[in-house]
């Protein structure tokens, strides 16, 4: 019997990833927000979802029942697949890495604040003003910085503030091009 892989993400990465896992033959359910993803055209089968959604995520995992749950996007509602894996089901690597590694608040204060370590000196903010505040206050972040969404892929909406000129430009740019559902940007020295 092959394992039945639910798919989370069908962009290039997991189109190869999708060929890698039928050649080992497992079947694989390539779920995305739009319809005809890459991973879609080799896959077993598909589903178009809100994935941001946890009650669609887990409406699919209901429907498909799969041995897998590979994330393989950033913008996934995180949350809604630590509660799978903790109802029993398998997610790969494991929910917590992938709610970690997909949102970048979190690792920041896990890295920060939790495990101690040294990080640059940063901010979070939720309005123009909010990172206009924490960049330029006594104490704040300073100039230059870099501002980028705490959920993007590629480096999308990231960019280096020189000058206070530059914030509000640098906040449109972030919320323009975040993933997600949180209008919230990190600045770092």
């Amino acid at each position: 019997m092959s394992a039945k892989i639910l798919l989370l993400g069908s962009g290039e990465l997991g189109k190869e990833f999708a060929i890698s896992a039928k050649r080992l033959g497992c079947r694989v359910i390539a779920v995305d927000r739009y319809d005809d993803a890459p991973a879609m055209q080799v896959a077993d089968g598909r589903e178009v979802i809100d994935m941001l959604s946890g009650a669609a995520l887990s409406r699919i995992v209901r429907r498909h029942k799969p041995d897998f749950i590979v994330p393989e996007i950033e913008a996934i509602r995180t949350s809604e697949l630590l509660k799978l894996e903790k109802a029993g089901h398998s997610v790969v690597p494991s929910a917590f890495a992938a709610h970690m590694t997909m949102n970048r608040d979190a690792i920041r204060e896990l890295a920060a604040k939790e495990l101690g370590l040294r990080t640059a000196r940063y901010a979070y903010a939720a309005s123009a003003q909010a990172l206009a505040d924490a960049i330029t206050r006594q104490g704040g972040v300073g100039l230059p910085c870099v501002v980028k969404p705490t959920m993007s892929s590629s480096g999308k909406g990231q960019s280096v503030v020189r000058t206070k000129k530059e914030i509000a430009k640098a906040w449109e740019y972030a919320v323009t091009n975040m993933r997600g559902a949180r209008a919230v940007e990190i600045v770092e020295e």
